[in-house]
Order: structure tokens, then C-alpha cells, then sequence
């Protein structure tokens, strides 16, 4: 009698109309002395800010994803969809309300400013897995300093210090670029108008 070997594949999740979850912690701001979160308020607990981003580009169903922290106490959990290539921030403050709300104890996101990692985990039934993770250092944890991606979602890692800025020699390196919750890691290239005339003389 044969025996017949079947290799099921690990963690294979399908939402139906969703890609399969390519989300990664992108950027993190834990040291803030402005308001960040827009609320006409400057609180260090509610300004700190961790932006998430849709590597791909399809959308992906954020149910089931949670944010913790290095000791895996969890900090907030998102809800809803995440277009393809989307950015989504999370403020101090919705981690705080999340927390006081659900029955965790309240700290906000808690984020140390002396170094930290911030852990994107995902829950699939009673499974659950680290999909992607945010180490930094104190150097990034600078006042106002973020660290993120460079380019959104890449494997490198760069200091957003426009605010205040990183003159160290060890990575990551600073970018003199603003922090830029909810939109594109990098500096905005400024756009300058043209005549034909001019454009043309270039080419003569």
C-alpha cells in the first residue's frame, strides 16, 4: 500500500478581494515636543505616532493585525482596509483610548526614547505570528526625530531629521527630511515652472 506525503503550506491567509498581508511598520516617532496628532494639544503621551503601510498594491484587510510593544503588551489593534500602497498613523492617543476601551492597562503607545521596538503582529484564528518589527535606537528617538523606510516599505532604514538635526555616523543616517506621518518617507521635491522657450534652449 503507497503512502502518499501531503505538504501543507504555513500561514497562507486569504481574505476574499484582499491580497495576501504585506503591512510593515514603516515609521516611528517616540520622542515628540509638537502636536503631532492634530488635536491643538501637545501631550508626549498622545503625539508619539507608528505609521503602518500596504507594501503592495492591492488592498489588504487590517482585521486581525495588532500593534505591541518589545515585551509584547499590546498597544493598539487595527480595524478596517488598507488601500495598496496606503499609509495608516496611529497617535498616541488612539492607543491610549483603544487601551482605556478594551480593558488593557493605559499607557498609550509607550514608546521608550531611549531606544525600543515596536511588533506588528497578526492573528488568524487561535494562531498568531510577528509579521514585521521597528528596533531603533536612541539617536532616532531624538526630539522630533522619526525613523522609517526609505524608500515606503524597503529594507533600509533612515533618520527623518529636518526638526532636529543628526549629525552621527552610525546608521541609520539622518536625511535632513521631516518626518512625514501618513504620506511618502523622503524629502518633497519642489516643482519649478518653466517656459518652452527655456526648456527648448537646453537642447540647442
Amino acid at each position: 500500500m503507497k503512502r502518499i506525503a501531503f505538504i501543507l503550506p504555513l500561514f497562507v491567509i486569504l481574505f476574499p478581494g484582499f491580497s495576501s498581508a504585506q503591512v510593515v511598520v514603516n515609521e516611528v516617532l517616540a520622542s515628540p515636543s509638537i502636536d503631532w496628532d492634530g488635536d491643538s494639544a501637545y501631550y508626549y503621551r498622545d503625539d508619539e505616532w507608528v505609521e503602518i503601510y500596504n507594501a503592495s498594491g492591492s488592498p489588504v484587510s487590517l482585521d486581525g493585525y495588532w500593534l505591541a510593544d518589545a515585551d509584547t503588551t499590546w498597544r493598539y489593534a487595527f480595524s478596517g482596509v488598507l488601500v495598496g500602497h496606503g499609509h495608516l498613523v496611529v497617535f498616541g492617543s488612539e492607543s491610549y483610548a483603544w487601551e482605556r476601551e478594551n480593558g488593557y492597562p493605559a499607557y498609550g503607545l509607550s514608546l521608550s526614547n531611549s531606544g525600543d521596538t515596536v511588533r506588528l503582529w497578526k492573528f488568524v484564528g487561535a494562531d498568531s505570528f510577528q509579521v514585521d518589527c521597528c528596533t531603533y535606537s536612541g539617536a532616532a528617538a531624538g526630539t522630533d526625530r522619526s525613523v522609517g523606510r526609505k524608500p515606503d516599505g524597503m529594507a533600509e532604514w533612515f533618520i527623518f531629521d529636518a526638526l532636529n538635526p543628526y549629525l552621527g555616523t552610525e546608521p541609520p543616517l539622518g536625511t535632513d527630511c521631516p518626518p512625514t506621518p501618513g504620506g511618502p518617507n523622503g524629502c518633497a521635491t519642489s516643482v519649478e515652472t518653466e517656459s518652452w522657450g527655456s526648456i527648448k534652449a537646453l537642447f540647442r
